[in-house]
């Protein structure tokens, strides 16, 4: 989805948008960007270190957040 986001900037309606309408679609970017350099010990990146619990959950909630955004329309493509 990142790169999904990444290749189609500005094609992106999200709820809570920001002033100038383009904050929202950056956020979630931003987001997801962390989540996935953040959160190594998964999806075949390489190398991968060991996580604190508190990353853990972190990782947990904002990958949470993010599958509820997009399955629920709050973030989706034009």
């Amino acid at each position: 989805m990142l790169r999904e986001l990444r290749q189609h900037p500005g094609q992106w309606d999200v709820a809570l948008a920001g002033k100038t309408g383009a904050e929202g679609e950056a956020t979630i970017e931003s987001m997801m960007s962390l989540l996935w350099t953040g959160q190594t010990s998964h999806g075949g990146q390489q190398p991968t270190r060991e996580e604190t619990p508190a990353e853990a959950r972190m990782a947990v909630d904002l990958a949470v957040s993010l599958v509820r955004w997009f399955a629920e329309g709050a973030v989706r493509r034009r």
